[in-house]
Formats: structure tokens, C-alpha cells, sequence
């Protein structure tokens, strides 16, 4: 049972079709495991047991009826705390929502997911009101990186819970967000395939956001055919967020083995990265390798003049403004004890002007502008997801921008990006390597995924189960 709860959401689909796996059978058995480590590896804020098998029995119902199906039929999810289903409370994973009122709304998200066939299991950890590079949350109880099971490691945020259920087992799948790299860097610290959309690409209607400007929603998987099952059904346009109706439904699914035999691609050079742990410059460039051996073209003059790194100030004015407008004031007079870490990101917003804030703005679009031309020259940016591997929560400093170093710039200029699983560390630890892409290219972040997926391994490997 421990293997088939390690399947891949494409291969219980496919094993659901065939009829040779229950959805019931198998969501009952992601429960009981959910139960027997969600204690030690702080997953879960809520699992939806009674309601998951319900979802779980209509999906083996409506496959035995031999009527047509959703893409993801009886496919257990996981759900990050800041998607609303109503009658569920959504605690944004901060104590000051213990008894927020259930909510009155579903996010589309939601309900495309569950339109689709998924079973929901539960809201899944994440930061204090998903500001935060780490994963850890002092007031709920930070995740533990399910890779070492001798010392506590974190797991990367701020779609925390999200990547633990994933790579743990207690999920075979799940749904993140990304601001800065909320779903990459969790994804690359376990091991998984993490996809960073174009904000417009789904919805973000029923979520409580930290950045309008920069939240996008995201699937957490292990393989890139995972992901693209996962934005087949959640993405397109939504009149409840105007920001998704200028863009038009693709077909993720059937473009998935479209050949891209002379994708030119543009690794970022040393001087560029900075400090980067060897064993993860060494997996990055091997991962490179695979791609040339792909017919892909390598033209890495792209990068001349680019400076990502010297954008971490900005993407910070603007997340700490809105994250503070958001939420700033369930911070005031005296609220129950949480996160300090992620309270005192969110509360930098206070001391923000508004001429700072529209500045960075107005900044943004104009250094979008320059930074698009980028891709007259290459097709695929190829970088680190990570300088590092998983660091062990009690050595962790808060002030240390390393996990996002790397993924920033993506949601600053409105690209989209892939992270892929591509080597472990001497210890045992993932490695990821990032493809980054125009905006609205997800199809050809999976296309690529799924193609280096297609000749390694690293996608398939999984954390002993201990």
C-alpha cells in the first residue's frame, strides 16, 4: 500500500480507468496514513476525512457507470489553507483565524478541481499568511522535509504543507501559490515538479492573497504529465477574476508530445547565480546536458546584462505593501501568539509610502518592458531553483533570502517557470533545476518538463519511508 500511495496522480488516473485501483480504497488508505504521520510531519491544518470519502464514492460511481469522466476522477488532493471551500474555515495558516467564521464561498480553483473528479483530503500548512521563503510557521507548527528522517529540515515556502503532503505520501498531488517562488522553492526542497503561472492563468478568486499583483496559483506534483492534468482543470477565463478573461482555454493534455527538437535555451552563468552549493551547480549543469542531448540549442549570450538578483528589493516593497494592507490589521492591539518571522515581513508594509509603492509599480512595468527582450534571444532561461538544499530547521536565520533568491524575478517580470526534480546531494537532499519562460508559455514549461522527465529519473525517486 505504501507504493501505491507513491503513485504519480497520471498513473492512479490511468489505474482508476483501467479499473484497477478504487478511488475508495485508495483515498481511505491516504487517510490512515495521513493519520499516522501528520503528527510528526505537520502536513495538514485540516483533513476532510468524512467528506473525502463521499467524493471518493461518487468518482468510483461514475466510473463504474461507464459515463465520461473529469480528468482528475478520484484523484486525492491537497488543498493550501488560503483556498476557500465553503463551510471550511480558512486560516491563511495564522492563529489569529482560529475561529474565523466558515467560509461563504468556494474559490474556482476549488471547484474546478472537484468538477474535474478530485477528492479533496484536507487544507494543507503553509506560512503565516503565505509570507515566507523557509516553510516554517511558529504558531502552527512548522512542516518537517519528509528527505531526512534523522534531523528536522525545512521544507521551503510558503506552500509548505502542500509540497510535505506531495512528497510524504498523504497526497498525490497538490495546489500552491506563488509569489515569489511559494511553489517552486517548496517543490524543489522535496523533490517535486512545481509549475509558477502566469497571473491571469487561473483564477485567484476566492483565495486570501498576500500580493495581488504577484500571486498566482500552481500545481505541486511529481511529474510534469501530473501538472499539466492539474492546470488542464483548473486554469481559464473566470468573470470573477477580470485578470483571466483576455485569455482564452488551451489544451495542455494533447500538446504534451509535441516534439521540441531545437529549443534554444540560455543557462545563467556563475556571476550571475552567486553563491551556489557545488553539488547543486554540478546537477544543474549534468541537467543541461539532457537538454542538449534533446537537440536542444544552447544560447547563453541571453543573459548578458541581466541582473534578477537586484530586483529582491523591489518584489519586497510590493509584497510587503499589499501583504499589509491585506492583513495588517488582524495584526493590530494584541493578537494570539504566532509567527514572528512572517509578522514582521508583513507589518515592513506599515512603514511604506504610497509614492514608494507606486513607484515600484510603475518600475515593475517598465523593467518588465526591457527584461521581455530577453526572449528575442532564447526560448527557456535554465537556472537553479535553489542555491541550496534543505537546511535543518533549528540552523534556519529568518533574514537569509536564499530560497528566493533564485525565483523572484520570475513573479517580478510576470514570467512563468517550471522546477524540476534533477539530482540529490551527498546527503540524500533534492536538487532542482528552473525553466523559466515568457508569460502564458506554461504549455511549452510542460512540454520541456515532461521531455527531460522523459530521459531521467530524478521525478520518480522518493524519501524512505520511515
Amino acid at each position: 500500500m505504501t507504493d501505491l500511495l507513491r503513485m504519480s496522480a497520471s498513473e492512479l488516473r490511468h489505474a482508476f480507468g483501467k479499473g484497477e485501483l478504487s478511488p475508495v480504497e485508495v483515498t481511505r488508505s491516504y487517510l490512515d496514513r495521513i493519520a499516522n504521520h501528520n503528527p510528526r510531519l505537520h502536513a495538514y491544518l485540516e483533513v476532510f476525512s468524512e467528506g473525502a470519502m463521499r467524493q471518493a464514492q461518487a468518482s468510483e460511481q461514475r466510473l463504474a457507470s461507464g459515463l465520461p469522466v473529469g480528468i482528475l476522477e478520484g484523484v486525492p488532493l491537497a488543498l493550501k489553507d488560503l483556498i476557500h471551500i465553503q463551510g471550511r474555515r480558512t486560516t491563511s495558516g495564522s492563529t489569529v483565524h482560529a475561529q474565523r467564521a466558515p467560509s461563504a464561498i468556494t474559490a474556482t480553483v476549488a471547484n474546478r478541481l472537484m468538477a474535474a473528479g478530485a477528492v479533496v483530503l484536507g487544507k494543507a500548512n503553509l506560512v503565516e499568511f503565505a509570507y515566507g521563503g523557509w516553510g516554517t510557521n511558529a504558531g502552527l507548527q512548522s512542516p518537517v522535509n519528509p528527505w531526512d528522517s534523522q534531523r528536522a529540515r525545512c521544507v521551503g515556502g510558503s506552500s509548505s504543507g502542500s509540497a510535505v503532503a506531495v512528497s510524504a505520501g498523504l497526497a498525490a498531488a497538490a495546489i500552491g501559490t506563488d509569489t515569489g517562488g511559494s511553489v517552486r522553492i517548496p517543490s524543489a526542497f522535496c523533490g517535486l515538479t512545481g509549475l509558477k503561472t502566469t497571473q491571469g492563468r487561473v483564477s485567484n478568486h476566492g483565495f486570501d492573497l498576500v500580493s495581488h499583483t504577484l500571486d498566482t496559483v500552481g500545481p505541486m506534483a511529481w511529474s510534469a504529465h501530473d501538472a499539466a492534468l492539474l492546470l488542464q482543470a483548473m486554469h481559464g477565463p473566470d468573470p470573477q477574476d477580470p485578470a483571466t478573461l483576455n485569455h482564452a482555454p488551451e489544451d495542455f493534455i494533447s500538446r504534451m508530445g509535441e516534439p521540441l527538437k531545437g529549443l534554444r535555451i540560455s543557462m545563467a552563468p556563475d556571476d550571475i547565480l552567486g553563491d551556489v552549493d557545488p553539488w547543486v551547480r554540478v546537477a544543474v549543469q549534468e541537467a543541461v546536458c539532457v537538454m542538449q542531448s534533446l537537440g536542444w540549442q544552447r544560447r547563453d549570450e541571453a543573459f548578458a546584462g541581466i541582473d534578477f538578483v537586484a530586483d529582491q528589493a523591489e518584489t519586497g516593497v510590493i509584497i510587503s505593501s499589499e501583504a499589509h494592507a491585506a492583513h495588517g490589521r488582524l495584526l493590530a492591539d494584541e493578537p494570539p501568539a504566532g509567527d514572528s518571522a512572517s509578522r514582521a515581513r508583513l507589518m515592513s508594509g506599515a512603514t511604506i509610502s504610497a509614492q514608494r509603492y507606486v513607484q515600484a509599480l510603475r518600475s515593475r512595468e517598465l523593467r518588465s518592458q526591457a527584461f521581455a527582450r530577453v526572449f528575442d534571444h532564447t526560448d527557456l532561461l535554465v537556472l537553479p531553483t535553489l542555491p541550496i538544499t534543505a537546511r535543518p530547521l533549528d540552523a534556519l536565520d529568518e533574514n537569509d533570502l536564499s530560497p528566493s533568491r533564485l525565483t523572484r524575478f520570475v513573479g517580478y517580470y510576470g514570467l512563468s517557470a517550471i522546477a524540476l526534480p534533477c539530482g540529490l546531494s551527498p546527503e540524500g537532499l533534492p536538487i532542482s533545476v528552473q525553466l523559466v519562460a515568457p508569460a502564458f508559455h506554461e504549455g511549452l514549461l510542460l512540454r520541456a518538463g515532461a521531455a527531460f522527465q522523459s530521459l531521467t529519473n530524478f521525478h520518480r525517486a522518493r524519501p524512505s519511508d520511515h
